[in-house]
Formats: C-alpha cells, structure tokens, sequence
C-alpha cells in the first residue's frame, strides 16, 4: 500500500468518515456479480441453443428423407415448428433470469448495501449523506439508469460510467453521483479489516473504535 493510500485511511479514520473503496476492490467486486449473472442466464442460453440444434436437425432431415432443396419459407416454417417449444423455455427462463438480475443487484442491493462480490471484496453501498444503505428505489435506479443511458449513445454512458471512479476525487461513478451513493469498504469485512491491519489502523482501536464498527445497524444477510 503506498503512502498515499495510507494517507487517504488515516483522514478518514481522524474524520470519522467511511473510505471510498479502491478501483481494484470495485473491479473484482463486479466480476464475482457478472458470474453470478452469467450463472443464472445459463439454463435460457441452454433451450435456446437445443432449439437451435433441434431446427437445423430437423431441417436436414427433412431434405435427406424428400430428396428434394427446401424454399426458404418452408425451411423457416419447419426450423419454428422444432425449435418453438425450446425457445418458448428459454425466453421464459430469460425473462426470469433478467427480473431476478434487477431485483437481486438492483432492489436487494440498494436495501442491504451489499452484493455477493462486496461481501467477497469488503465493501458496500451507501448513502453518501447518511453511511446507511440507500434503500430499494435508489438501488434500483442505480441498476437501471446506466443501461437506458448506454442504450442511447451505443454503450458510451456506460463505458465512461464504469471508468469515471479512476479520476473522481470520491471514487464515485457518474450514477453514483446521480443517487448520492457511494461504494466504501465495508468495516465489519475481512477484507476492510485487512487493509485496516496494513495501515496501522488497528494498532489504534481504543481511540478509533466508532469508525470500525461503522454505520450502526444489524449485518445484511447477503452480499
């Protein structure tokens, strides 16, 4: 850890305030969540591929049995009539899978502050004026917005969205500053404890104790 980082831990430790997590800490925290919901995409990418298989199949078939090329109508028709029951599956899974995606890292988040990547990175979400989570409706709003924005200017909201932290003074992203939220290291955490013991911050309890336990409030279940 450099000095700097050192430095950035003992002001807010003296100021009594929650440190802004590291871009690192934000980057590994994402990617443990993406798998999560790549993970539950998987059953809808599943049927969609063996209805998928099942059509060209079927298609084949068909010319071998007949002898004969099929027009492309034909084909079509007979590629739905196979792969339909399977893609039907895959788009009601798909559907499930994106409802769950919103309500798990959206909703659940903004309640609880936490996600299964900020558990494994020691961090949580906040309400950068109070230090408690900032509650569903903005959670979900935070999951929402950069997907309508990025849709509108082809991916580029997004992109400077999930940069803007390497330079902001609060390790903030843009939607973070839209919601006053705020991803800081999660105290009662190990990994928070670990960078604490780098610091020197827990040769300091006595004195220090409020800021190590952190917001008051019981410990979310999940992250």
């Amino acid at each position: 850890m450099t000095y700097f980082e050192n430095a950035a831990i003992d002001e807010a430790v003296s100021s009594g305030s929650d440190m802004p997590a590291s871009y690192s800490k934000r980057i590994g925290a994402a990617v443990v969540d993406i798998l999560i919901v790549v993970l539950a995409w998987i059953p809808a990418i599943i049927f969609g591929v063996i209805g998928f298989v099942d059509g060209g199949i079927e298609i084949d078939l068909v010319e071998k049995s007949t002898g004969a090329n099929l027009s492309d109508e034909l084909e079509a028709e007979i590629f739905w009539e196979v792969a339909r029951g399977s893609w039907t599956v895959a788009v009601i899974l798909g559907l499930v899978a994106l409802i769950w995606s919103i309500w798990y890292f959206g909703y659940r988040q903004g309640k609880t502050g936490l996600t299964p990547g900020k558990r494994v990175a020691g961090t949580k979400l906040i309400n950068i004026e109070t230090g408690t989570p900032p509650g569903g409706a903005k959670g979900l709003g935070r999951s929402i917005v950069p997907s309508v924005l990025g849709s509108f200017s082809s991916g580029l909201y997004q992109l400077l969205d999930y940069l803007w932290p390497l330079w902001d003074d609060k390790n903030q992203r843009i939607t973070d500053k839209m919601f006053s939220t705020q991803v800081v290291l999660n105290q009662n955490s190990k990994g928070a404890q670990g960078v604490s013991s780098e610091s020197g911050v827990t040769d300091r309890n006595d004195s220090l104790s409020g800021f190590d336990q952190g917001p008051s409030g019981a410990d979310p279940i999940f992250s």
